[in-house]
């Protein structure tokens, strides 16, 4: 039986509330600014022409509309070839890979996969230890399976400070979530911390949710090279008590598609296995067949929108610059994380959100919708095209100079 807590406001259902005012203020008076929304990771750029026309491809065959579970090659094609992916990305010793057979199912996205993560690796009354701030889905998941979030602190460069969890924290903790390259921060966990976090788990009987849906979309990394930082599976005694968590929502701009991955521990697969097995028949069969030829490729792929995404935040940073507002250049993901500008009269940061939305049209996150410790902070998702960043960067500028104090 699940308990029934009181569930803490969920921040994205706060931004779907103010959007749809903001929305129906424009339709009512035709001289408001048109609303930008920077407020949800939803990735706008689109797939290569050449994944949407294999899609339609595959879409034409009679035999691939059925239950997707009935045509098991297909999805052997698919895990196979992620196991690849990961192994040749993350994996340096040739004699210790991950197998398709034993630690990789994928499912419809990774926000799918944080529920049924959560679902079979918690029951009611356990504790789950994470880093504030955290992407508020985590909270909310856990928050409805009955579990309980225990908090702890980072230090300054971003890092989980192991050394703030208490004793009490510990007590009923069966779980820790974490997030690397982090939403909505944007740190990524460093290795040497990694290794910490592995070694505290051990100590401490603890499983791992390591959430790595960023994890392509980097900044300061050679594009191609094998071994990219940040896995904790590339570490061989990980595979007893961690899963990761890997989408291709935003490296190859197929959100829609709905296809992710989880990789790791084979008893947290098993248990992930009879989930699926008792909730759907596995993704459609087309969007199986493309994924695993796009996996073939998804460095090349994640580098051509990561690269534009830089374009984005650099232009972004520079443009709010020239309004007093200084952000630091994040290393990864499509966000900015910054502390509301202090060229301002002090505010929360849900006050300037709204200030800014009902001023500009410009819609983006309040940081303490995150955790505690994201109070004063603000996330800004750069997922429009150009023009409309061009749009928002200027109405941003033109209001905070006219308030400026």
């Amino acid at each position: 039986m699940i308990i029934q807590q009181k569930q803490e406001e969920d921040i994205f259902v706060c931004i779907e509330q103010w959007c749809r005012e903001y929305q129906n203020k424009v339709i009512k008076n035709s001289k408001q600014l048109p609303l930008i929304d920077l407020s949800v990771g939803n990735p706008d750029l689109p797939p290569n022409e050449i994944w949407k026309k294999k899609l339609c491809s595959a879409i034409q065959q009679q035999d691939m509309h059925g239950y997707a579970d009935f045509t098991p090659e297909i999805n052997q094609k698919l895990r196979a070839s992620f196991s690849d992916y990961f192994n040749r990305r993350f994996i340096s010793d040739d004699r210790y890979t991950i197998e398709a057979e034993k630690h990789v199912i994928d499912f419809a996205g990774s926000k799918e996969g944080i529920f049924f993560s959560l679902f079979c690796l918690l029951s009611p009354g356990d504790t789950v230890l994470m880093p504030d701030p955290s992407y508020s889905v985590y909270h909310s998941c856990i928050q409805k399976i009955g579990a309980k979030v225990e908090f702890f602190s980072c230090d300054i460069k971003g890092q989980p400070n192991l050394s703030s969890i208490t004793a009490a924290q510990l007590s009923k903790a069966q779980l820790m979530v974490l997030c690397s390259p982090n939403n909505p921060t944007t740190d990524s966990i460093e290795e040497s911390v990694l290794d910490e976090i592995l070694a505290f788990a051990e100590q401490h009987k603890l499983t791992i949710i390591l959430d790595r849906a960023y994890a392509e979309i980097q900044f300061t990394n050679t594009p191609f090279a094998k071994n990219l930082p940040g896995s904790l599976l590339s570490r061989p005694k990980a595979l007893e008590r961690v899963i990761e968590l890997h989408s291709l929502s935003k490296s190859c701009s197929i959100a829609g598609w709905r296809v992710g991955f989880i990789v790791g521990a084979e008893s947290i697969i098993n248990k992930l296995k009879s989930i699926r097995f008792n909730t759907n028949f596995g993704l459609f069969l087309p969007i199986q067949a493309v994924v695993t030829d796009m996996l073939d490729s998804l460095e090349e792929i994640a580098q051509q929108n990561s690269i534009i995404y830089e374009q984005r935040i650099n232009y972004f940073i520079n443009q709010l610059s020239e309004a007093g507002w200084n952000i630091a250049k994040p290393k990864g993901t499509f966000f900015i994380w910054t502390p509301v500008p202090k060229t301002i009269k002090s505010m929360s940061d849900r006050t300037f959100v709204k200030e800014l939305l009902n001023e500009t049209g410009v819609l983006i996150s309040p940081g303490s919708g995150f955790g505690s410790a994201g109070s004063n902070y603000v996330r800004i998702a750069l997922v429009q095209n150009e023009e409309k960043l061009k749009e928002a960067a200027s109405r941003i500028k033109r209001w905070l100079n006219r308030i400026a104090v």
